[in-house]
């Protein structure tokens, strides 16, 4: 048994086909680096708090039971004695220095956001932080970098996790070179006595989620090793309580009896905070309901002893009244989380050009749908084009398969009663099956549709329109002082339509001079987007509109009058879209109304 003990873990490990480096007096390898091989004999892995000897490496990593771990390593000297084999002292590998090196980052976090969304993150949060630079997306596989900064600011640790799990695997590693004495600490407010701490980072993100009045004193260890808690303990000398929020799996648990007794001992005082479901705090904010008991079978053999004693209805009682406050938080919840996800979606297309055009293209692909709803969507889905709710695509002869049933993204929509909103789940065309879906109208210069289109959105004039041929450098004008819309027939039936479209749009916009606020200037952006919707709802080529004076449009508003302000320019092409597809397609190919209206 002894001779298996002390095997040699850096022989053994080349000889298992490891990559050895050396560090200083430790040894690690490249595929595992934040393992320690110390005195050649013991291992100690930092990132889950594991460790032992040869006989634990091998059943900690190969897989093998400890009788075959000890037979495999009575074998292993037996050879490694054997006369073939040199007993020269092999020479250590040659001394590596990790430089830390963050990876390069992505243009947008646009992957980040959205799987972070999936995991239940508000958004609010994730916003808050990139903005701090202690999250972004890389460059070459999109992970998600948590960055750790030291007390000066300077990035010391970085933790990359994968955006895309597959089957249930993820991928998780620190960057090479960090120091997991830093690990991912938060600001430190020094009016707080207490420190939170996390193993994950984003389970200190769904703990933020949970308390949104915390924005501060907390640490994930990123693991179980206790190295970022005294470094954040002894920067901020204040601190005198610590609060364990680690995960309620076993290893959680016995780290947590760990550090409680371990800070404990250094006099300061020590509480918890579990999740009360699951086993970490991101399973616990995903929890779609109150966990049910399970009936077990040795209640089914007491059944009949059971019948004769009387329920304990208060207990009973108590019980769904509990359940029921905690479901309804739950929804509450959800739809807070919603919303909040909403509006920074709808912060970032009125802030950022690129995201606004996008929004056009996605807005004109679901006209019936809310300016809110498919901002939700793009946050929660980036590459969506087309999307619906289950019942809407099983009314176009498609189905939701089951293996996608719990991808979709969360929308608004009308409660069943008629009094509210309530959440829904609407899925892209490409998580469907069935039909194939019928062409969009397309139309044409010099073509019935065209003309029955353009006599249409003519209809929607507010004020007289009139003919002028000699009107210069535009093809349609909207007078404010006079309340008339001027039109050059000299163009291309496309360009009128897209001319036309805008300048109907801005004599909307005026209400025939009850808009106090309007001027051109401030109306041309939206009314050139009513235009853009429009033409590519149909088909009709336009370039994007002149998105350089975005931000300071919005700029002065608030989230609720930006959504405001896009929910108008929607209902008007809405409204015009719906009268043209009316006009020019038969009934039945006209696009059917959802029977909830989306909000």
């Amino acid at each position: 048994m002894e001779i298996a003990k002390n095997t040699d873990l850096p022989d053994l490990l080349e000889h298992l086909g490891y990559s050895l480096k050396c560090l200083g007096r430790y040894y690690t390898t490249r595929e595992m680096d934040s393992i320690r091989i110390k005195d050649r004999r013991t291992w100690r892995r930092y990132s889950n708090e594991t460790g032992g000897d040869a006989i634990t490496f091998l059943q900690t990593f190969e897989g093998k039971s400890f009788r075959e771990a000890v037979e495999y390593l009575l074998n292993f000297n037996g050879r490694a004695q054997a006369p073939a084999r040199s007993n020269r002292p092999r020479p250590p590998p040659e001394e590596e220095k990790r430089e830390f090196i963050l990876p390069p980052a992505n243009g947008d976090e646009r992957r980040v956001f959205a799987y972070l969304r999936k995991r239940g993150i508000a958004p609010q949060v994730i916003r808050g932080f990139i903005d701090a630079g202690l999250l972004y997306e890389d460059q070459k596989y999109h992970n998600c970098v948590f960055v750790g900064r030291d007390s000066d600011g300077v990035p010391r640790f970085a933790s990359k996790r994968g955006t895309y799990d597959k089957d249930g695997v993820s991928f998780k590693r620190d960057v090479a070179g960090s120091n997991k004495r830093v690990a991912f600490p938060m600001p430190c407010n020094p009016a707080i006595p207490w420190v939170l701490v996390f193993e994950a980072p984003i389970d200190l993100m769904s703990f933020l989620t949970l308390n949104p009045r915390v924005h501060s004193n907390a640490v994930a260890l990123c693991g179980v090793y206790q190295g970022a808690l005294d470094t954040y303990l002894a920067n901020n000398p204040h601190l005198n309580h610590v609060v364990l929020c680690l995960d309620a799996d076993g290893p959680g648990r016995e780290a947590t009896e760990r550090l409680r007794a371990e800070y404990e001992g250094r006099g300061l005082k020590v509480s918890t905070r579990t999740p009360s479901w699951g086993k970490d705090w991101n399973e616990y904010l995903l929890q779609p309901e109150p966990p049910k008991e399970e009936l077990k079978p040795e209640k089914l053999e007491q059944k009949k002893e059971e019948s004769t004693q009387m329920a304990d209805l208060e207990k009973l009682v108590s019980d769904k009244t509990a359940a029921d406050a905690h479901w309804k938080e739950q929804r509450q919840m959800e739809r807070d989380n919603a919303s909040s996800q909403r509006d920074a979606s709808v912060n970032e297309i009125t802030t950022n050009p690129e995201a606004y055009a996008r929004y056009l293209e996605l807005q004109a692909d679901n006209p019936l749908s809310s300016a809110g709803n498919v901002a939700l969507v793009m946050i929660q889905n980036p590459e969506a084009t087309l999307f619906g709710t289950p019942d809407r695509w099983k009314g176009m002869g498609r189905y939701v398969p089951d293996s996608e049933r719990d991808q979709g993204a969360k929308i608004f929509v009308r409660s069943p009663t008629g009094r509210g909103y309530v959440l829904a789940d609407t899925y892209d065309i490409a998580q469907t099956q069935g039909r194939e879906m019928a062409g969009k109208l397309q139309l044409q210069d010099d073509s019935p549709e065209m003309e029955a289109a353009l006599a249409a959105l003519l209809k929607f004039s507010p004020v007289p329109v009139q003919i002028d041929r000699e009107l210069l450098g535009v093809t349609a004008h909207y007078d404010a002082y006079d309340m008339t819309l001027t039109i050059n027939p000299g163009c291309s039936d496309s360009q009128a339509f897209s001319a036309i479209a805008a300048e109907i749009a801005l004599a909307r916009f005026h209400d025939r001079g009850f808009n106090s606020e309007y001027t051109r200037e401030n109306y041309d952006l939206s009314a050139q987007s009513v235009s853009c919707i429009l033409c590519r709802r149909f088909g009709v080529e336009r370039e994007m509109p002149d998105l350089s004076g975005l931000p300071a449009q919005y700029q002065h508003l608030d989230a609720q009058k930006r959504r405001e302000a896009l929910n108008g320019i929607q209902d008007l092409a809405k409204k015009i879209g719906g009268s043209i597809e009316r006009s020019v397609l038969p009934p039945q190919r006209a696009t059917p109304s959802v029977r909830r209206e989306e909000r």
